[in-house]
């Protein structure tokens, strides 16, 4: 790993994001490449086991390979102190919520456009709302014991390029996203659709929200938020300004409150490989 850890956690405090080129050394690349399955994203398939539940079935259906394997990417995970750089950013205990690899196929479309991963998507479904709801107050709170607030080491085993798979996230977004929760939480302000960026960017725009919001943040800071995503409303919504181009092995380390997309793998299909850290609640 060519940063340190102090280096990469106090990144990822300040922007939510930074990116490692060479995390994996060669040797653990090529045995990763090697056990991995290439699903499709959400399949059953996708996950590693990593709670002692989850083995107990993996084993009871005789699967010791997918157990083995998963054994395997958590000494990964332990020698690149994943866990370290987790709770170095959230200040506080976190523990291995996660592990999967997933393949996407080689087309012209975004993997996944420009959100992040607690607003509320649909504010007129009652489910949207529950789900950002729980997952809120798990977060800023600690009625729940763990929060949904996700450190996500991203890690690419296949080149990205903009055109190509790469990931983009914009830097400092998870400060304004973690604020329009806590307004909607503490109901400063009443619940609104901003799962998307567009969304998003609309509420912030808002001169009631806005003043809202910088009593919490620099007025600087939201006015550079809102002068990064002008692009969304473009003809074609979209920018390579965030990517982040790497080799097969390095990685892109975010927090998950953080805006982010995946950009169409054009020239060829994509492969990653993701851990993902939660912060665990002293519950009162």
């Amino acid at each position: 790993m060519e940063q340190s850890i102090e280096i990469i956690s106090e990144e990822i405090k300040e922007k939510g994001v930074v990116s490692v080129h060479n995390l994996l050394e060669q040797d653990d690349l090529e045995h990763i490449l090697k056990i991995v399955n290439e699903p499709r994203k959400g399949s059953s398939d996708s996950y590693y086991p990593t709670r002692f539940s989850q083995y107990l079935t993996k084993l009871i259906k005789l699967d010791f390979k997918k157990v083995n394997n998963s054994f395997f990417l958590k000494k990964i995970a332990k020698k690149l102190d994943f866990k370290k750089i987790s709770e170095t950013v959230f200040g506080a205990k976190a523990e291995l919520q996660m592990i999967d690899c997933y393949h996407n196929s080689q087309s012209n479309d975004q993997i996944l456009s420009w959100h992040n991963d607690i607003g509320i998507t649909d504010i007129n479904n009652p489910n949207a709302l529950k789900i950002f709801y729980d997952a809120a107050e798990a977060t800023f709170s600690t009625k729940k014991k763990s929060s949904a607030r996700g450190i996500k080491f991203f890690i690419n085993l296949t080149d990205v390029k903009s055109d190509n798979g790469s990931l983009a996230v914009i830097p400092y977004s998870d400060k304004i996203v973690k604020s329009v929760c806590s307004l909607i939480l503490n109901k400063k302000i009443s619940p609104v659709s901003f799962w998307s960026l567009k969304n998003l960017r609309y509420v912030v725009n808002q001169k009631s929200v806005k003043d809202l919001l910088s009593t919490e943040i620099q007025k600087e800071k939201i006015e550079n938020f809102l002068e990064n995503t002008k692009f969304i409303e473009n003809e074609t919504p979209d920018t390579s300004k965030f990517d982040f181009n790497l080799k097969r092995g390095g990685a892109v380390i975010f927090d998950e409150l953080s805006v982010h997309r995946g950009s169409a793998p054009k020239k060829t299909d994509r492969i990653v490989l993701r851990f993902v850290y939660k912060k665990i609640n002293v519950l009162n």
